[in-house]
């Protein structure tokens, strides 16, 4: 019986770790520090994604806003993926013109 005890154990402790490695699917990702970037910068992305921010607000306040935006965009990884491929496939069928210098 000890060794069915242990089996089961192990069994139980190799399924938690699966799914603590399912909860953490996609939290390895690295995230953007919006309090260090210039506030025209964060101005330029409020402005391009229409996040409704008074004029004169604080960087900080700012910041926070635009974190929150960028966190809750979705990525639909089917169309990044095919993006992805496309452009692998056809970069060097890409017309590429020669830098003129000396104008």
């Amino acid at each position: 019986m000890n060794g069915l005890s242990q089996v089961l154990d192990k069994d139980r402790e190799r399924e938690k770790r699966r799914r603590a490695a399912e909860t953490n699917v996609g939290k390895e990702f690295q995230t953007i520090d919006f309090n260090s970037m210039d506030i025209s910068i964060l101005r330029k992305y409020a402005r391009v994604h229409k996040i409704k921010v008074k004029s004169k607000t604080n960087k900080e306040e700012l910041a926070a806003a635009v974190s929150r935006h960028f966190a809750n965009q979705t990525v639909k990884e089917l169309d990044t993926i095919t993006c992805f491929l496309y452009t692998a496939h056809y970069k060097d069928s890409v017309l590429r013109l020669p830098l003129q210098t000396g104008f």
